[in-house]
């Protein structure tokens, strides 16, 4: 009667860890299922905006930085349609690094800031805190 507590209790913590490990296993494969999703979105969104801004002209500087402007903006708004957020915490880190960054190069902080939100906005690596999030 003993040896068949024993076995049973043997047989439940197995069927846990059992579970456990399962629960485990999911949840890693719906985190990278979640990185791609947004590598996909984003790469959908970019193709758009490019698309949108490829017909004017850059003849002059100013003209570049309107076409770059036009991309930005599209992707944005694409991205918001398609259920997805700029990230507070990416909004934070790059803030800093948006300061150090502009009192090493002589510039100012909107513009540090600007080209770190424009390089962030179509790179998703996991690991790192990204500038999509999905809105909730």
């Amino acid at each position: 009667m003993k040896t068949s507590r024993v076995f049973a209790v043997l047989g439940v913590l197995l069927l846990g860890y059992a579970g456990f490990w399962y629960w485990q296993s999911l949840t890693e494969v719906s985190s990278a299922t979640s990185h791609n999703e947004v590598s996909q979105v984003v790469n959908q969104c970019d193709l758009i905006a490019s698309k949108a801004a490829a017909e004017l002209p850059e003849v002059l500087p100013f003209q570049k930085l309107e076409k770059a402007a036009r991309q930005s903006r599209v992707l944005d708004r694409c991205m918001q349609d398609r259920g997805y957020q700029e990230n507070p915490a990416w909004v934070a880190e790059a803030t800093k690094q948006a300061q150090r960054m502009a009192h090493e190069q002589g510039v100012s902080e909107a513009e540090a800031y600007e080209t770190l939100r424009r390089q962030a906005m179509l790179q998703s690596a996991p690991g790192v805190v990204g500038y999509w999030r999905k809105r909730t």
